[in-house]
This record gives structure tokens, C-alpha cells and sequence, in this order.
């Protein structure tokens, strides 16, 4: 069962409109603030979000704590990822429900708490007849002896031909990570080694068919490596093997984001050199994001098709993630090699690849889609279709340069590839079309530029990590080489695999739109108002592995006049502290006579600001002005001729302890809080 939510999240593209506020180099640690986990739950990033209900996804430091979760709500774990650190259980419920429990529940030792999503195969685009005439036109460099050699343009439109005397796949393992393959294909006997089915966690015999999830797996598998044997089609690396990874299952249902997790930690493990991918879908997952970054650190190869929205964006997910090979699709129609109308473009696009009419193999059950009725063949489109084609040439430099990691191999597909679209690198086939023959042709040491790791922290002044803050590195010059993540629990946001060079980086956030909770308090925002982000960038020029650590400051100015004039007190209290205690903590207790300007700037922290006095009395209402980060805020509240107490906010308090200011202090300036 699914669940369909309507979000007003702030989105990786939004940060081409990030206020750039100043420049930070603060080589300075300032750690002398309270420690406070900061774990993010709820719904990640994007509008029109699927996920599937009675599930949820933890991410954690201490996995005692993540079971504490999941018997509060009677629940049986579902994944188990301690590689990763996360698990997922599933309950009697409802997501939305189960926030709501958690928000008034003390746990610490969390990394995150989210949904598990649910992402698409984008079914195959159409072929029309004149499209399967004009791509037989198209010439070989060599006459190959394969049955249906006129009709896999594909392969000659990428030098195929001249490549396989240098590379076939021999001794690499490509994992599909799809619907399943059928292994038991003419074209895929023997093609196969042993797969994974993660939502029965079965392991699967190489001579099988596990195509529950449908056609589309094992389309994908013919591309890559369907053999070479004069008979059906042939795969571009037709000597390497097909591990099938199976997370559209049960005729194409999506297993959720913790089971393709699963999925792709075991592919890892279990040998797979490269991670061919023909499917995505929007939702920022922090525990996709975890088994990728494994995959990429682990020396792994990952490949993502762009998508078919025909948009220019960057909301897609997994492909827009840092370090991913993302692959858009091209067409040939008698003429020039062009991004075809239906493919994603964006700043994640790497390279172009043939996605238009491409023939290859279908399972022996799939006789509705046999090309000619009765060989079980057919023609899809789709960027699904251009993926594996990058798939199966990244086997193909895995084999001819057997060290080469993500990186190495993503520059060498970038600048051996013939330029297509407009000149240069552009949003629609990245840096064109890939070019086998030249890309075996260039080593890992003779690539420009160089590769390294980047961890970008953000922590406000008194050294606290902050999570759910948007990172976006914008390079300074050259082509591409953007790239967008979130920050975690520790503050970090991790981004494997990229250029070298001078970038511009651009922090900002918490996001205000994000659920997300603190000190293990789950469903409350980060940050209530926009007012309250803060953007800060920094020019780098990276050349090594290396860190960047931003520091978030805030001002806070507090204007009130009562009415009628009173003597009171003014409080400025720790809304975290009083949330787990049932006590409250003050950062200030100050004098209030009535009219009474504060500066509350040097407090890091979650806090709400309050009006007390020591007996009740007449009504009182008080008004003012809260300056945050420069912008002015109204604010009011009212003591009740029998209250002794009121919040004031910018609801007058209605929402109570829930709606706190979020401020990040001052650097250099000493915690007023004590214990």
C-alpha cells in the first residue's frame, strides 16, 4: 500500500537562488556549546513524494536505540544494514501517525528516521517503424556475423567494432539492478553468476530467470552482455557477467529504498565491479545516499539513467547524486547523433548514450513483445536503455584498466566522448556521446584533472553538527562538475568521486521545510522560518582529499512593550531541555518593566522566548519586534488574569513550546548557558 503526500520542500535546484550572505575561513574549533544529536526524520526533499505505508527507515549511531523504535511501535524489522548503519521495520499504522508518537518520545544515538520511498522504471517509449528503417542505415566499422547485427546501431554508433580488439568484459561483473534477468535466455545462458532477490533475501542460481519484476531487467542485460555467438543480439562487454539485484518485484512493485540498500551492499560484497541502473525518482533518501556512497568507496562503478521527464533539473534521485554516472539518451534518425526529446537534462548528466530503438532481449514469457512475433527479442527506448550501454563500456575499462574507480572511469567515458548538442559540455547529453574505442584508448594516468573527496561540515558557533543543510559545489570554470548533497547527523555531507579545481562551495539551511527533529525528538522542524536559514559560500580550490567546515552564526534582537505596563520577567529558555526534562532551562531570566529592548545573539540552540511574573493580576498584552538575522518579525502574547506565564512568538503563542527560534550564536563568543 502506498501513500501519496504533498510537500512544500525546498529542492536541490533552489540553490541557484541561495542568498550569498559572506565568505567564512574560520580555522578555529569552537566546541565549548552542550552536545545535542541531531537526527533527521521525516520527509526529505521534494513534492508529490511516494512512499510506503506501515514502513519506516532508521539511520543511527547506536542500533540499540533503532530497536527502542521499533518495539515502541510493536514492529518487526524488515532490513538489517549495519554497514550502513540503518534498519528498517515495519508496524501497524500509519507514517504520518507514527511522527506524531515520536515527536513527544526521547531517543538518542539516531541518525535519521524517513519513509521508504518508491521510485520508477519509466516504461519504454514507442518505436516507430521509420525509426527501426533509418537506424539500419547507419554503416559498420566492421561486419559483425550476429543474426541481428543491422538493427544494433547502438553498438556501431559507439565504435564497438574497433574497441572489442582491445576489451570484451572478461572477468568483470555487472550487477542490473532492475526487475530481474532472465537466465534462461538463449542470448544469457551462461551469462550469469549468482544474484540477489532482497525482498525474500534469497540468493539466485545463475541459471535462473528472476525476472518477477517483468521484461525490463533483462532488456537491460542483453545490452550490457547478451553473448556473442552469431545468433540474436550481443551485448557491447558480451564477455562479462550479469549479476541480477531484483528491486522491482511482483510483476514491477518497487521494493522500497531499504531493500534496494540491501540489494546493492550485497551486490558489493559479492563481487560486482560496476551498478547499472535504469530507474530513479524524487524523494532525498539519506539511507540510498549511504549504500551508494559504499558502493563508489568500496570501488564499485555506479551508472544511472537520467530519467524521461524531459526537464531540466536536478531533483531526480539516485542519479543526482554526487560521483554518479549519470547517462541521458541519444537517437540517430539518418542524420547526427542528438539527445533525444524525451530525456532528462541537467548538471548530472555525464554522458550520452544510444537510448532510441535499441533491440535486445526480452524473457522467454514475454511473447507479447517479441519483435517478430516469435523470437524473444524486442525494441524499447528510453534513457533505461542508454544506461547500460555506459554500464557495459565502463566494464569494458574495468577490464582494460582493472584499478580504475569511479572517477577515473567517469573522466575517461567524459573526454573520450564526440561531442554532440550544443558545443561543449551542455545540460542535455553532458560531455556527448560515449566512444568505445577511444575510451579504452586513454588510461586512468593520462586523464586531465584528477579526482578526490570532499566532506563539507556545517556546525553552528558553539560547535553543534547541523543536519538537513543543503551543500551545492559550483565549479569556478570548465565544464559540469556540479554537484548537490545534504548534511547528516554529524554535520556532514559526503561527496565521493569528483573533479579537482576551483569550486565555489554554497551551504544553506537547516531547511526550513524540512521535518526533522533534535536531542531525538522526531517530526519537529529544524527551522520554522526562512528567516532563520542561514547561506554562507567559500571559493576552494580542491586538489586532495580534504574537509571544509562552515561555521552558522545568527543574530537575535527582542523588542516588547506591555500594555498595560507591568513588572515581570523575562525568560529565554531552552525548548529542547524543557521537552525532555518537563523542567525548563533558561539561557536568560531578565528584569521586564514594560518596555524593554535584549540581545539574545550569542546563544546557539533551540529556544523559545516567555513572559513570567510572580502572581496573576489584570490581562496583559504584550507586543514587540524579534530582529532575526536582520529581518523584523512581529511577536505577541498575553498573560490571562490568571496566568502567571505566556509565550511569545510570532503566534502569540498559540503553538506553545513547538514553534522555538533556531540560532546558531556567535563564534567567538562564550555560551551563556549553564547547568
Amino acid at each position: 500500500m502506498t501513500k501519496k503526500i504533498k510537500l512544500f520542500i525546498l529542492v536541490l535546484s533552489l540553490f541557484a537562488f541561495f542568498v550569498i550572505s559572506c565568505q567564512m575561513n574560520l580555522p578555529v574549533d569552537v566546541n565549548n556549546g552542550k552536545e545535542s544529536d541531531k537526527p533527521v526524520i521525516g520527509f526529505g526533499t521534494t513534492e508529490d513524494v511516494d512512499y510506503i505505508e506501515g514502513r519506516l527507515v532508521i539511520g543511527y549511531e547506536d542500533k540499540d536505540a533503532a530497536l527502542e523504535i521499533v518495539q515502541m511501535f510493536d514492529g518487526t524489522v524488515l532490513k538489517d544494514l549495519e554497514k550502513i548503519k540503518a534498519l528498517s521495520f515495519k508496524f501497524d499504522g500509519k507514517v504520518e501517525d507514527a511522527l506524531n508518537i515520536l515527536r513527544k518520545t526521547k531517543l538518542e544515538g539516531i541518525r535519521y528516521i524517513e519513509p521508504s520511498y518508491i521510485r520508477q522504471i519509466e516504461p519504454p517509449q514507442p518505436v516507430d517503424d521509420s525509426i527501426i528503417k533509418s537506424i539500419t542505415t547507419l554503416p559498420s566499422e566492421k561486419q559483425i556475423s550476429e543474426e541481428y547485427w543491422k538493427y544494433l546501431w547502438g553498438l556501431k554508433a559507439v565504435n564497438a567494432e574497433l574497441a572489442w580488439t582491445t576489451a570484451t568484459g572478461s572477468g568483470v561483473v555487472v550487477a542490473v539492478v532492475d526487475t530481474g534477468v532472465d537466465g534462461t535466455h538463449p542470448d544469457l545462458q551462461g551469462q550469469l553468476v549468482e544474484g540477489y532477490r532482497p525482498s525474500t533475501g534469497e540468493t539466485l542460481p545463475a541459471t535462473s530467470d528472476s525476472s518477477f519484476g517483468g521484461a525490463h531487467g533483462t532488456h537491460v542485460a542483453g545490452t550490457i552482455a547478451a553473448k556473442r555467438d552469431g545468433n540474436g543480439v550481443m551485448g557491447l562487454a558480451y564477455n562479462a557477467k550479469i549479476m541480477p539485484i531484483v528491486i522491482f518485484d511482483n510483476g514491477g512493485s518497487y521494493v522500497g529504498d531499504d531493500y534496494v540498500a540491501d540489494g546493492v551492499i550485497w551486490a558489493v560484497d559479492n563481487g560486482a565491479d560496476v551498478l547499472s541502473n535504469s530507474w530513479g525518482g524524487w524523494g532525498y533518501s539519506y539511507v540510498l545516499k549511504d549504500a551508494y556512497d559504499y558502493a563508489i568507496d568500496h570501488g564499485a562503478i555506479v551508472v544511472f539513467s537520467a530519467g524521461n521527464d524531459h526537464t531540466d533539473q536536478h531533483v531526480q534521485a539516485p542519479v543526482g547524486y554526487p560521483g554518479i554516472i549519470g547517462v541521458a539518451a541519444v537517437e540517430y534518425n539518418g542524420g547526427n547523433y542528438r539527445t533525444t526529446f524525451f530525456s532528462n537534462r541537467g548538471d548530472y548528466v555525464s554522458v550520452g548514450a544510444p537510448g532510441v530503438a535499441i533491440l535486445s532481449t526480452v524473457p522467454l514469457w514475454d511473447t507479447e513483445e517479441f519483435f517478430d512475433g516469435e523470437n524473444p527479442y524486442a525494441f524499447y527506448q528510453g534513457t533505461s536503455m542508454a544506461c547500460p550501454h555506459v554500464s557495459a563500456l565502463a566494464a569494458l575499462i574495468k577490464e582494460r584498466y582493472p584499478d580504475a574507480n569511479q572517477w577515473e572511469v567517469r573522466k575517461i567515458l567524459e573526454q573520450t566522448a564526440l561531442d554532440i548538442d550544443d558545443p561543449g559540455y551542455d545540460h542535455s547529453s553532458g560531455y556527448g556521446l560515449i566512444n568505445a574505442k577511444s575510451a579504452l584508448s586513454l588510461s586512468p594516468a593520462g586523464v586531465a584533472n584528477t579526482g578526490a573527496s570532499l566532506d563539507v561540515v556545517a556546525v553552528d558557533s558553539w560547535g553543534n553538527p547541523l543536519q538537513a543543510v543543503f551543500v551545492a559545489l559550483h565549479r569556478k570554470a570548465g565544464d559540469g562538475g556540479n554537484y548537490y548533497a545534504k548534511t547528516d547527523l554529524s554535520g556532514v555531507a559526503h561527496f565521493p568521486a569528483v573533479d579537482t579545481g576551483e569550486y565555489d562551495i554554497i551551504v544553506g539551511g537547516p531547511d526550513s521545510f524540512d521535518g526533522s527533529y533534535y536531542d531525538g525528538y522526531a517530526g519537529i522542524s529544524y527551522v520554522y522560518r526562512q528567516e532563520e536559514e542561514r547561506q554562507y559560500t567559500r571559493t576552494i580550490n580542491l586538489s586532495t582529499d580534504s574537509t571544509e567546515t562552515f561555521y552558522f552564526e545568527s543574530t537575535f534582537l527582542v523588542d516588547l512593550v506591555s500594555s498595560p505596563t507591568i513588572n515581570a520577567t523575562v525568560l529565554f529558555n531552552d525548548a529542547l531541555y524543557e521537552l525532555s526534562t518537563g523542567s525548563q532551562f533558561n539561557y536568560y531570566t531578565l528584569s521586564f518593566t514594560g518596555n524593554n529592548s535584549y540581545d539574545f545573539s550569542d546563544v546557539a540552540g533551540y529556544c523559545y522566548l516567555a513572559i513570567t511574573r510572580d502572581s496573576t493580576g489584570a490581562t496583559v498584552t504584550i507586543d514587540g519586534t524579534a530582529t532575526i538575522n536582520g529581518y523584523q518579525i512581529p511577536i505577541f502574547g498575553q498573560l490571562d488574569k490568571d496566568a502567571t506565564f505566556a509565550i511569545i512568538d510570532d503566534t502569540g503563542g498559540t503553538l506553545g513550546i513547538n514553534l522555538w527560534w533556531s540560532l546558531f550564536g556567535q563564534l567567538f563568543t562564550i555560551p551563556v548557558q549553564t547547568y
